[in-house]
């Protein structure tokens, strides 16, 4: 069987010293993030899960992670399932969109920077979800995947994916983060957005493209400006953060208002997924 594309975005890079799989979605009821995380360096390992439901807003960590050094094997047959602990889902995925790939050729291939990804946008997922012994429904409700890998997290950076908009089949995300250069105490600033509404998608890299964050977790502000003239604003506004540690911060139930131009195109009202890892050495 020739491997799918989004299976070929979640294959293992065994060299990475630190490597993350995750996927985030969005229900009327219940929002959750699940990390898969190989330490090489430390030879750790880690599943973390984040909930937002009527139980609760609760961050944990299983206490025995099953072992993904070559990654999450029920990611890549598009069907995760969790039966233990307080959080526990059984979940189908089908891909809505394209895998996207943002580099800067060929400074990544050279490993100037911290760390590369790769990402699917916009997921459909169904099955359901139990947080402390309430269950929730998931039926044909919006999310997304990625991986990344590299030689340690980036010195900071601003996350936001978004795919619930009434108004219209819209899907964000963007991230905006400052890197160090060949592990050195010189960094960069670094960053993409990919915007798809209905069947057209566009996709920006920072640079060339300016990506600029200013505001705090609280409210924040992005803009995007590309050579082609294309331009864009997303202002996010973020509640009931969890403490993901490593300096991170992340809510899945934050408001953002997408712009292009001049023109409001559409607003996630409680759906938008805003991160912040403030800055470390």
């Amino acid at each position: 069987m020739v491997p799918s594309a989004f299976a070929r975005m979640l294959t293992s890079r065994p060299s990475a010293k630190l490597e993350y799989w995750f996927f985030k979605l969005n229900a009327p009821k219940v929002a959750l993030l699940v990390d898969w995380i190989v330490r090489r360096a430390a030879g750790t390992r880690d599943l973390r899960i984040s909930i937002h439901s009527p139980a609760g807003r609760e961050v944990l960590f299983a206490p025995d992670p099953p072992d993904v050094s070559n990654g999450p094997p029920d990611l890549a047959s598009r069907h995760t399932r969790w039966a233990d602990g307080p959080v526990r889902w059984d979940l189908a995925l089908t891909p809505a969109s394209p895998v996207i790939r943002p580099q800067i050729f060929p400074l990544e291939q050279l490993g100037v920077f911290d760390m590369s990804l790769v990402s699917l946008p916009d997921i459909t997922f169904e099955g359901r979800i139990e947080h402390r012994g309430q269950q929730f429904e998931i039926r044909a409700d919006k999310g997304m995947a990625s991986h990344y890998w590299g030689r340690g997290l980036p010195r900071e950076w601003w996350w936001i994916s978004a795919n619930q908009f009434p108004e219209a089949d819209i899907a964000v995300e963007c991230t905006f983060l400052r890197s160090h250069l060949w592990g050195s105490s010189f960094g960069v600033s670094l960053g993409y957005f990919f915007f798809r509404n209905g069947p057209v998608a566009r996709q920006v890299i920072s640079p060339p493209a300016r990506l600029a964050v200013t505001g705090s977790p609280d409210y924040f502000e992005v803009t995007v400006s590309d050579p082609s003239g294309f331009r864009a604003r997303l202002k996010c506004a973020g509640r009931e953060y969890g403490d993901l540690g490593d300096g991170i911060v992340n809510t899945l139930v934050g408001d953002l208002d997408l712009w292009e131009g001049e023109t409001l195109l559409a607003r996630a009202w409680g759906t938008a997924a805003l991160e912040r890892r403030a800055s470390s050495s």
